[in-house]
C-alpha cells in the first residue's frame, strides 16, 4: 500500500475510532482513560474498579451451569442464587456474578438497572456478608490473563431488583445483557 493511501486510512480508523467514543454513553459505559497499573486490581477516585488475570484457582465455569450462562463474544457471566442478609442487617441483598474472559480479552461491565451495583473491588468484600449499595461500583474493567482463560468473583448489589441489565463493551462493541439471580 502506498504512503498516502496508509495515511489516509490511518485518519480514517481514527474518526472511526474518536465518533464511536463519542456515542459510547448512549450504547455502554465509557472506558476510562485513566492509565491501568500493571498486575494491580485499583480503584481511585473517578475511575473504574479494575480487575486483572482473575482467580488463582479457576479458569472455567463449573459444569452444569450452562443454562445460565450470558456472553458477548469473549465475555462469559453467570449469576447465583440471592444471598441471605444476617439478621436482616443489611440495607442491600447481593447475588454472586461471575464473569470469565478469554485469553488476552479486555471488557467492560456496565449495570444499567437502577438500585444496583456491581462489587469487584476486593477490599470492600465483606465476611459479614452486609452492604450498601455505594460499596459497589456502576462500570468494571476487567482484564484477561494473557495466557489463560480467566473468572473473576463478584457480586451484584441489589435494593430489589434479582433480573439486571448490564451493558458490555468488548473489543470496542457493545453488547446488552441480562443476568438473572434466584432465590434458594
Amino acid at each position: 500500500m502506498r504512503p498516502a493511501v496508509r495515511l489516509i486510512c490511518s485518519v480514517a480508523l481514527l474518526a472511526v475510532a474518536i465518533a464511536g467514543s463519542s456515542c459510547a454513553g448512549r450504547d455502554g459505559p465509557t472506558p476510562s482513560t485513566t492509565p491501568v497499573l500493571a498486575d494491580a486490581d485499583r480503584r481511585t477516585p473517578g475511575a473504574e474498579v479494575v480487575r486483572r488475570c482473575g482467580s488463582h484457582y479457576a479458569s472455567e465455569f463449573d459444569a452444569g451451569l450452562e443454562s445460565r450462562i450470558v456472553t458477548a463474544g469473549p465475555l462469559s457471566v453467570v449469576a447465583f442464587r440471592v444471598s441471605p442478609v444476617p439478621d436482616g442487617a443489611g440495607p442491600v441483598r447481593n447475588f454472586k456474578v461471575m464473569v470469565r474472559l478469554e485469553s488476552g480479552a479486555e471488557a467492560f461491565l456496565e449495570t444499567a438497572t437502577p438500585g444496583t451495583s456491581l462489587l469487584y473491588d476486593r477490599a470492600r468484600f465483606s465476611d459479614r456478608n452486609v452492604y450498601e449499595l455505594g460499596d459497589g461500583e456502576r462500570v468494571v474493567h476487567f482484564v484477561g490473563c494473557p495466557d489463560r482463560p480467566a473468572l473473576f468473583n463478584g457480586a451484584v448489589l441489589t435494593t430489589g431488583p434479582t433480573a439486571v441489565d448490564l451493558r458490555a463493551v468488548v473489543g470496542g462493541r457493545p453488547s446488552n445483557l441480562r443476568v438473572t439471580a434466584y432465590d434458594g
